[in-house]
């Protein structure tokens, strides 16, 4: 364990780390809380030894820094001076200090000390790990609410509307061979109107201004295009409850074999709204001889889904987002989605897959899917990182096996 040492004396620092040495520790000394403090933004330390009366900065401004930084990790604080008043102890325990020791100290009470910091540290940091548990498993069932919910969805829209649209489709195919012979019929009357003009002048000249009234000659060469559009129309709302489909995996087992570049290209058509309101183009490069992937289909679309929702979120209008995989020898399926927006804060990017950790506006996300994504893939197997830079973008990459293990 690696221990920080703040004391302004030379010989009591040379005392302190002499003696945490023969323990094992790893020592770190510094000669007043300045320089403490600008070690301790280096690098965590999870046990800090300090002085209380120190040049510069003192020990009990220094436990008030350690505790307003809010670091992701507890670090355990030990006191040392010559204070022994009951109302100085209280003050510097609740300015954040764990425990204290009176100089000068003997060498067994430090050791003594320290192991029991030591332990508080394990718990705490066994409590941390629970806490990620416990968030993890709570993510896990929202996920299970989640898929629930958009199966739902899906069978209600397949049902609600690709019903209605055999109808339409159905009509508009009649509607469109009929209309071929209405066409030809009143061509053949309009063949017929200088003999008619000749006989019932009367009756030619409102069927003339019918045929001005009616602009006869843009229905005649327009309605095989409305036709045409129409059908066109029908084509892609029934496409976009297929995506919807596909996206959810309706009908198919809870394992099964899988295209990944497939399901990429549907949870792309799922997005296109999203990408069109941002001017977003999405890129892919897939690999052609990509095996298929045994897993659970809805939950790996979800993966895909979070990772290019969050890569359009992040760029800017008219930016882009490359979506690529590619495949080792023993078919591990790599999946890549990279931005290129503003990137992710280094302080933020430890906590990117905690549950409920969110950069965006209040309203702007749960904080979920990123966490959500990351249960999903280690469940499978695999794995789920990120690499980003402030100011250049951000890529997520995700690695599959072949099958999962709990298959």
């Amino acid at each position: 364990m690696k221990i920080l040492v703040a004391d302004d004396s030379a010989m009591m620092r040379h005392v302190l780390v002499e003696s945490l040495k023969q323990w094992d520790y790893e020592i770190v000394a510094t000669e007043n809380g300045a320089e403490a403090w600008q070690r301790f933004q280096q690098e965590h330390f999870p046990l800090v030894l300090s002085d209380w009366m120190m040049p510069e900065m003192d020990g009990l401004e220094l436990v008030t820094r350690i505790r307003a930084s809010q670091s992701a990790e507890y670090t355990y604080i030990i006191l040392l001076t010559a204070k022994s008043e009951k109302e100085d102890l209280v003050h510097a325990m609740e300015a954040g200090a764990d425990d204290f020791l009176i100089k000068p100290c003997d060498s067994e009470e430090l050791r003594v000390r320290v192991r029991e910091g030591e332990r508080i540290i394990r718990l705490e940091q066994s409590l941390a790990e629970q806490n990620r548990q416990l968030r993890e498993t709570q993510a896990a069932l929202v996920q299970s609410e989640k898929l629930a919910g958009l199966g739902q969805l899906a069978a209600g829209m397949a049902h609600e509307i690709n019903n209605p649209i055999s109808i339409v489709s159905n009509n508009l195919a009649v509607l469109r061979r009929e209309v071929v012979g209405l066409l030809e019929l009143v061509e053949k009357h309009r063949s017929l109107s200088d003999a008619l003009a000749a006989s019932r002048p009367d009756l030619a000249g409102e069927l003339e201004q019918l045929d001005e009234d009616s602009d006869w000659e843009w229905v005649q060469e327009n309605l095989p295009r409305l036709f045409e559009s129409s059908s066109d129309g029908l084509k892609r709302v029934r496409d976009i409850v297929k995506n919807l489909r596909d996206f959810a995996r309706l009908d198919e087992a809870e394992f099964d074999q899988v295209d990944i570049n497939a399901s990429l290209r549907s949870t792309i058509a799922v997005l296109a709204h999203k990408m069109q309101a941002g001017q977003i183009t999405v890129n892919v490069s897939l690999q052609d001889d990509l095996p298929s992937l045994v897993c659970h289909p809805a939950k790996i679309h979800q993966v895909l889904y979070n990772l290019l929702l969050n890569g359009i979120q992040a760029s800017e209008s008219g930016g882009r987002v490359d979506a690529r995989t590619s495949a080792d020898d023993d078919g591990t399926i790599t999946v890549e989605v990279q931005d290129h927006g503003s990137g992710i804060d280094a302080e933020h990017l430890p906590r990117i897959f905690d549950p409920f950790f969110t950069t965006k506006p209040v309203g702007g996300g749960t904080g979920m899917g990123l966490a959500i994504s990351y249960g999903i893939v280690r469940d499978h197997g695999g794995t789920i990182d990120v690499k980003s830079e402030k100011g250049r973008g951000s890529t997520f990459r995700v690695t599959l096996p072949p099958r999962p293990k709990s298959e």
